[in-house]
């Protein structure tokens, strides 16, 4: 089949919008962010990947799921303009997926949902101290998209890394970071989750 998204995102034979089940694995965000009054929020976005390696840059996008409501994530941002990306270990998916429960403005899913926090070294919010890496980074750009069709708010944060944890267990012999220990989960379309299977090299041709 072949439709155009203009109009709508649900063509028959669809009954869900096919677009999360095709762009996918999607790496996981574990966004920690703080409030005017110093509260943390603690939540997960799968619409999230690395755009520049150096200096190195990470977006991803807080999209409403309610017309008319901000995300707490982006609320936070325009008084505290830092986050971390606690990278999601399969270990972690459970507590990740209790964190995106809608709690309201002002909880700490960290000590809602009973999840460790350690400080951050540059950057004013937490980490989540089970997380084998973490990026600490700086808001550098907020853009607005356009709305969705129903009036939900999308946008896409661009953030700068200005600190990189790692476990230091991840770190083989040869001075890189093993995937396979970092056991990431990966968001697929719908409820579905997956994780990293098979990992084989594949040369650039010379």
């Amino acid at each position: 089949m072949y439709f155009a998204t203009a109009q709508g995102m649900r063509p028959a034979p669809l009954t869900h919008n096919p677009f999360n089940a095709l762009v996918m694995p999607r790496p996981i965000a574990w966004i920690s962010t703080l409030d005017a009054n110093g509260v943390a929020n603690l939540a997960p976005y799968s619409y999230f990947n690395a755009v520049c390696a150096d200096p190195p840059y990470v977006m991803f996008a807080p999209n409403s799921a309610v017309p008319g409501q901000t995300k707490d994530t982006c609320r936070n941002l325009a008084d505290v303009p830092e986050f971390v990306v606690s990278l999601v270990s399969e270990d972690d998916g459970v507590l990740m997926n209790a964190t995106s429960k809608a709690y309201p403005p002002g909880v700490d899913e960290f000590a809602a949902c009973g999840v460790a926090r350690l400080p951050g070294e540059l950057v004013r919010p937490p980490r989540v101290a089970s997380a084998k890496a973490a990026l600490e980074c700086r808001v550098f750009q907020i853009v607005d998209l356009p709305l969705s069709a129903d009036g939900r708010l999308n946008r896409v944060v661009i953030g700068a890394v200005v600190g990189i944890y790692v476990a230091d267990d991840l770190i083989d012999a040869n001075g890189i970071i093993d995937e396979r220990k970092l056991k990431p989960l990966a968001r697929l379309g719908y409820m579905n989750y997956g994780t990293l299977g098979e990992v084989f090299a594949m040369g650039r041709p010379l």
